[in-house]
């Protein structure tokens, strides 16, 4: 078998030195190789990242339906807390009428009214890349008042509070039963085959 530390140890000999031994280099190795991963980590703009929520006053928001917003610079917005209803798309047969419109409309008048309009985010993205926010309105959580309108479901019993554990809890103390099916189960029903 090649033992690799003989030069090294000749090397020592030769120069009057002490060298580490094997087992002193394994903890300085294995430190190195984590100042390594955060260095890369840092470089790569993935360390730092979720260590708190960032909010962003703007100055208007378009509101595609009761609970997916764009930004004037196109960034697409998925509320968290609050599923409405569907309104009509080609990837489904039908929609939740009058509920979708109603919950569009009432967002719309919302976020229309507000002194104020701000996104809460931890900077996380859905399946479908959208930021996934909290949107307040002269600092009330849109989803709160979705909720408690009857325009929305909470999905904090599917999602958990994603971050945000006092809205979370405003959102399902303020919760009234919508009278439509819940929006998920609506699309696994009603969803077409995309080929």
């Amino acid at each position: 078998m090649l033992d690799l530390w003989a030069p090294a140890s000749r090397m020592r000999a030769a120069l009057g030195m002490r060298l580490p031994s094997r087992t002193q280099l394994k903890p300085l190795l294995a430190a190195f190789a984590l100042l390594g991963w955060l260095a890369i980590a840092a470089w790569r703009g993935g360390f730092g990242q979720g260590i708190g929520p960032a909010r962003q006053t703007l100055v208007t928001l378009e509101v595609l339906d009761g609970d997916t917003y764009r930004t004037p610079q196109g960034e697409l917005i998925r509320l968290l807390g609050a599923d409405t209803p569907e309104r009509a798309a080609p990837w489904f047969e039908g929609a939740q009428e009058p509920w979708a419109s109603r919950a569009t409309d009432f967002a719309r008048a919302k976020i229309q009214g507000a002194n104020r309009v701000e996104l809460l985010t931890l900077g996380e993205r859905d399946a479908h890349g959208r930021l996934l926010a909290h949107v307040c309105v002269d600092g009330e959580p849109l989803a709160v008042l979705l909720v408690e309108a009857g325009l929305a479901y909470p999905t904090i019993p599917h999602y958990g509070d994603s971050g945000f554990p006092e809205v979370a809890r405003s959102i399902e103390a303020r919760a009234r039963r919508p009278p439509f099916q819940q929006p998920w189960r609506w699309r696994q029903l009603h969803r077409q085959s995309t080929r």
